[in-house]
């Protein structure tokens, strides 16, 4: 292979190598929806106050609700994790 074309060929995989990255870059996951808490409107009034608390209250159960289940998955993970490491045990042979 002759210089002249060494560099074609490294040329050519240059640009193949920028196009692909051109055209394919990498996408970040979109973040996760943020669930916001609007405030109630003050009406001054003891019964609107008492219904906004019980709202805000079954709000924030909702949360603790999925953050709950979020540590159940981590869970389930460990212990996918720790069986993998289990499935060859040498001495039973």
């Amino acid at each position: 292979m002759t210089t002249k074309s060494a560099v074609i060929v490294f040329v050519i995989i240059a640009v193949v190598i920028f196009v692909v990255f051109a055209f394919f870059p990498k996408t970040s996951p979109p973040p996760p929806p943020v669930t916001e808490i609007t405030p109630p409107l003050a009406t001054g009034k003891v019964d609107d106050l008492v219904s906004a608390t019980f709202s805000e209250i079954s709000d924030e159960e909702l949360l603790i609700k999925e953050e709950e289940n979020d540590t159940l998955l981590i869970g389930l993970d460990t212990q996918e994790i720790s069986d993998f490491g289990q499935t060859i045990n040498e001495s039973e042979f």
